[in-house]
């Protein structure tokens, strides 16, 4: 899996084989691709073309409701964007299904367990669906990353973390530290989640 920074704003990447029955669905809202990016954010502010002021203010002021948004991507995220702001963490199964459950959750779905698809082209790259939980300003975009990696296994504060710049910083230390226990054989396979250190990759 990867994460991504765009500025002010970071989400989850997973591969088309990563999906599985918990986000499969998404496909059926955009065009294919070999990667899906999952974001969360204020409904209003997260849509909007042209963010004005009244938006922004009322996005910093209020409790407002939240949308997911999923990009379907045709290349590996270090090549689509790049190499720019582009994490490579490489999670336990275990780790993986608790990411996955925790993804699915944010979605809100009707009694048919069917999604909410909001703005975006039904056969675009991107597409809003309704989102779970209210955003404020101490519960952003980038908290929410931070649960969904602190669900993987990754150790990561979920409470203080608010922007990207915070996000990638301790993301990065993760994986050093994964890094250095293996080396030290303070890690000898796979960790799985939860209080366990993540199993990451050193590139990225």
């Amino acid at each position: 899996m990867y994460v991504v920074t765009h500025g002010w704003h970071t989400g989850i990447v997973l591969s088309k084989g990563d999906l599985g029955p918990e986000l499969g669905f998404v496909q059926d809202f955009l065009i294919p691709g070999q990667y899906y990016e999952f974001g969360w954010g204020e409904a209003e502010f997260y849509q909007a073309d042209k963010v004005t002021a009244p938006i922004f203010l009322k996005a910093v002021l209020w409790r407002n409701p939240s949308v997911m948004h999923v990009v379907s991507l045709p290349a590996p995220p270090a090549t689509f964007y790049s190499g720019k702001g582009v994490i490579e963490l490489n999670l336990s199964q275990e780790g993986l299904q608790h990411l996955k459950d925790r993804l699915r959750a944010s979605f809100e779905f009707d009694q048919q367990n069917h999604p909410y698809p909001l703005k975006g082209r039904p056969t675009g790259d991107n597409r809003f669906f309704k989102g779970e939980d209210y955003y404020l300003i101490t519960n952003t975009c980038n908290r929410w990353t931070a649960k969904m990696l602190e669900s993987g296994g990754v150790p990561i504060d979920t409470v203080f973390t608010l922007r990207a710049a915070s996000v990638v910083r301790q993301v990065n230390e993760a994986k050093k530290e994964y890094l250095r226990l293996r080396r030290s054989g303070g890690v000898t396979g796979a960790a799985l989640h939860k209080k366990s250190p993540p199993a990451i990759t050193g590139r990225g």
